[in-house]
């Protein structure tokens, strides 16, 4: 008795254990995301060729070493003389640092990127999330639905052979009935599609996941669309990067200008001769700047600075323009989405189907209640999407956190 005990104890764990990991919270998703995305991945090994540039452009430069020996002789006579020498070109100590400081902003414009690729992959997992749940939570309704509506069918083949319906009534009953069965199954094919989406998304091969329920999102409304926008101009990490950018190119200009130096190059060593004589030399090296002034990378340089420039204008309007759009599109779905939050759809369903298996309504009547209830929750759906969809567009293109869950 107890080993049954026992056995139906470690059952129940078992279950409520494999129950609770097949559960995926939305944190769990956009956490998943960001260990496993795969633009992600590809903004970290950008941050680490901008770290080597980096690291490559503090290196100091290699001393060459020289060495040259003589050994001459003429008949009974012999000359012996060797020189030993080490170079290293001077220009660094000049020209590193707007190298390195160009680096610099080139790597922390890689960051700043990964932290607007976050967010930008943080608002797709939750569009797809609760795009997911709300046709995983249509799915259900519809099959719900249509297991009473079969019952229905079966029912009135019943009452057709009892002679208390007409044949055309039956047939429009199953008519209805094959009518939500492909509407069910396109809702199905969508569910799939967006459970696909998310799982690319966050990065796993786990299909059996379900969704917990999901809470209406709340937007500080305090905020105007002016205040948006100006928000989104100061908090935009993408037009942060730009900026940063920009920056890295006009440090690379100082670079480029310094460069037009010639290099120099200086040499010390030791020099030994047969005749005793013997000591230290010194060489300087350097090229004379009469053609090669590095011209071409300055001038490239201002082009592509000048041309950053003009995208960064142009880029702010686009931002201007696309909070403004978002912001519209949003309170259109908002106050869509507050009229239908207080239909009761259900309520109609189910006085349909009492009020015709009581015969208070005609066939008509509840083929227009069934039809009601159908195209109804698809356009609650799609208006519950359309809200929560053009909320995290907007919280995106702001650049700054608006979410509130209740």
């Amino acid at each position: 008795m107890r080993l049954i005990r026992l056995l139906i104890v470690l059952s129940v764990i078992q279950f409520i254990t494999v129950d609770a990991q097949n559960k995926l919270t939305l944190d769990e998703a956009i956490n998943m995301a960001y260990e496993n995305n795969i633009e992600l991945n590809k903004s970290f090994a950008s941050i680490r060729n901008a770290e080597i540039n980096m690291d490559e452009s503090s290196r100091l430069p290699n001393p060459t070493f020289s060495y040259s020996r003589e050994d001459l002789k003429f008949n009974s006579l012999k000359y012996n003389e060797w020189t030993a020498s080490g170079a290293i070109p001077i220009n660094f100590l000049w020209d590193r640092w707007s190298n390195l400081e160009s680096k610099e902003k080139q790597l922390e414009s890689e960051r700043i990127l990964l932290d607007h690729l976050k967010t930008v992959i943080s608002s797709e997992v939750r569009e797809t999330y609760f795009t997911l749940y709300y046709y995983s939570d249509l799915s259900q309704k519809l099959s719900e639905t249509l297991s009473r509506l079969s019952e229905i069918a079966n029912s009135a083949k019943d009452r057709f052979v009892e002679g208390d319906i007409s044949e055309y009534e039956l047939l429009r009953i199953r008519i209805e009935v094959n009518k939500l069965k492909a509407t069910a199954k396109e809702i199905e094919i969508q569910e799939v599609k967006y459970r696909n989406q998310l799982k690319l998304l966050i990065g796993s091969g786990e299909s059996d996941f379900t969704l917990t329920d999901i809470n209406q999102v709340n937007v500080k409304t305090n905020y105007t669309e002016e205040e948006l926008i100006i928000k989104a101009l100061e908090n935009r990490n993408d037009l942060k990067a730009f900026q940063h950018k920009i920056e890295s190119e006009n440090s690379l200009l100082s670079h480029n200008k310094l460069k037009a130096i010639p290099n120099i190059y200086l040499s010390a060593g030791y020099k030994e001769q047969l005749d005793n004589f013997k000591g230290s030399v010194f060489q300087v090296n350097f090229e004379v700047p009469l053609f090669n002034r590095n011209q071409k990378a300055i001038q490239q340089s201002w082009n592509s600075i000048a041309l950053q420039e003009k995208k960064l204008m142009f880029f702010r309007e686009k931002v201007k323009a696309e909070v403004s759009e978002l912001y519209t599109r949003f309170n259109i779905n908002k106050n869509l989405y507050d009229e239908v939050s207080d239909l009761f759809l259900s309520n109609i369903f189910e006085t349909a189907v009492y009020s015709y298996e009581l015969g208070e309504i005609s066939l008509v009547d509840f083929m227009d209640g069934i039809n009601a209830f159908i195209d109804g929750s698809k356009l609650a759906n799609e208006i519950g999407i359309n809200f929560h969809k053009s909320f995290f567009m907007l919280e995106k293109a702001t650049g700054i956190a608006l979410t509130n869950f209740e």
